[in-house]
């Protein structure tokens, strides 16, 4: 390191080349005042030197931090850079999922409105078959007022109606062909609304109790009931113009009782002739396939 001398020293010393008459202990009071003064500058200049140097080395650490937090952001810039590429790249597929979604949604949403549709009709047909069920009941009702009541009984259930009839009111008794005119007129009478519901079927079902036949040429309770179904079904459909191709008959005997045999009133009730009527099966179904078409 060079050494310099202050210009305000040299000034200092520069009387000392010029003759002077000072002594000679002032003189070398004088340079040792000189001297201690060059010293307290030196070390002054050294602190100051070694200040600058530590001044130097902080000024190249915090260009070392600054470039590392220069060259980090310059990461974290890039980082940035490759998320906002990634989420454009997410917002879009997402709007075309989210678009493909909507497709789909309202391909389904078309399929459901249509399948809706179809089983809207579906159900108007079954209401209007229920509507035209409520309806006969009600015409039975009224064409049978004058009817005693004890001796027949309406029911609807399961989608059909059934009038049953007692046979002490239709048929003398022991036969299966001879019957009482109140009797006759309680089928003429239900006879004739039913020829307003000709999409309606009808089944006659004969039935009987459990008491021994009283006949010698008989002796099947089963056989003696489809006697009787017969004998009904020939009168609604010869004498009072049923059409014979949705009038059936059939025959239970003994074997599906209303009520306990061991009581007269309860083996009135189980003998007796049940008109039984429902919609045709084939031409609902053919109504429902049309609705579905």
């Amino acid at each position: 390191m060079k050494k310099y001398l202050h210009p305000i020293l040299l000034l200092t010393f520069s009387p000392l080349l010029l003759p002077s008459c000072v002594s000679k202990k002032k003189h070398l009071e004088a340079i040792a005042a000189y001297d201690d003064t060059i010293t307290g500058l030196r070390s002054r200049l050294d602190t100051a030197n070694n200040r600058i140097y530590r001044l130097d080395l902080d000024v190249s650490e915090r260009k070392g931090e600054n470039n590392a937090l220069l060259a980090m952001q310059d990461k974290m810039l890039s980082r940035i850079v490759e998320l906002d590429d990634e989420i454009e790249r997410l917002q879009n597929e997402s709007a075309t999922r989210v678009e493909s979604l909507d497709g789909r949604l309202q391909q389904k949403d078309a399929v459901i409105a249509d399948k809706q549709g179809k089983i809207d009709a579906l159900l108007a047909t079954l209401n209007q078959r229920d509507q035209a069920m409520r309806e006969l009941e009600q015409a039975l009702r009224d064409t049978l007022k004058q009817v005693d009541s004890t001796v027949y009984a309406i029911e609807v259930a399961n989608g059909q109606l059934s009038v049953a009839l007692q046979l002490n009111f239709l048929f003398y008794p022991g036969s299966t062909n001879k019957t009482y005119s109140a009797g006759r007129d309680a089928i003429e009478r239900i006879s004739r609304v039913l020829s307003n519901y000709p999409t309606l079927e009808v089944l006659v079902v004969g039935h009987n109790d459990n008491t021994p036949l009283r006949r010698n040429s008989m002796d099947d309770k089963w056989e003696y009931s489809a006697l009787q179904a017969a004998t009904i079904v020939q009168l609604m459909t010869k004498k009072y113009e049923l059409a014979t191709s949705r009038v059936m008959l059939a025959a239970k005997g003994e074997f599906e009782p209303r009520a306990s045999n061991a009581t007269p009133e309860g083996r009135a009730k189980n003998e007796r002739i049940e008109i039984r009527i429902f919609p045709s099966r084939e031409r609902l179904i053919r109504d429902l396939r049309r609705r579905l078409e």
